[in-house]
Formats: structure tokens, sequence, C-alpha cells
């Protein structure tokens, strides 16, 4: 739970930071992982519409007062990019943009354990 929670909030931080950057940048990005899903032109604007809902969600997420409902929001907030991905994408897209999206998590995750760890010492 600690480890998603971590993950989160590096991913808001990143996210506003791409914000802060050009929209070239963000249009690359999103061209990047059009072309490794392979999407059909049907599929770009939803799967843009997605993701960027995604972003202000997360975003959202990260302005929360409540840090006790956190976990529950997080789950919230990833349950519905889910289910709103799985409705734009078909079965091989979904499954390698959803295996890319965990491992993203997880590094995120693990990062922000070993900064954490190292700010300690």
């Amino acid at each position: 739970m600690k480890k998603m929670i971590f993950a989160l909030v590096a991913m808001v931080m990143m996210t506003m930071s791409a914000n802060a950057q050009s929209d070239n940048k963000s249009a690359q990005t999103f061209n990047r992982v059009a072309s490794y899903l392979e999407l059909r032109v049907n599929q770009i604007e939803p799967a843009k519409t997605a993701m960027a809902q995604f972003e202000r969600s997360m975003e959202a997420y990260y302005q929360l007062q409540d840090v006790s409902k956190g976990g529950e929001a997080w789950q919230k907030i990833l349950a519905r990019h889910k289910a709103t991905m799985k409705k734009v994408l078909d079965k091989k897209q979904y499954d390698k943009y959803m295996a890319t999206l965990d491992l993203t998590i997880k590094n995120t995750a693990d990062r922000m354990m070993d900064q954490q760890q190292l700010a300690r010492k």
C-alpha cells in the first residue's frame, strides 16, 4: 500500500513536471505510446482523452487533504482508468498498456522507497 501511494505521488510530480514542459514534448510522448500500442486512427482521440483524464485525476488526488483515504482514492482512480482504457483498446493493446503501466508504478514506487532510505541515512 505504501509503495502505491509513493508511486502515485511520484507520478503526480512527473505529470506536473510534464505539464510545465512544452505541449510538443507531451505530443511526442503520446505519439510514442500510440506507436507502441499500434493505435488505430479511431482509437487515438479516445486514448488521448483517457490519458489526460487520468493525469487530471492524479493531480486532484495529489491535492487530497485527507491522507487516510489516499489508498482508496488511488484504487478508484486506477480502476476507472483501467476500465476506460479497456473500452478503448483491444485485448492485445490493453495487455501491453497494463504491463507498461504496472511496471511504471512498480519502478516509481521502488525509486521513491530508495530515495527515502537514502534521505534517512
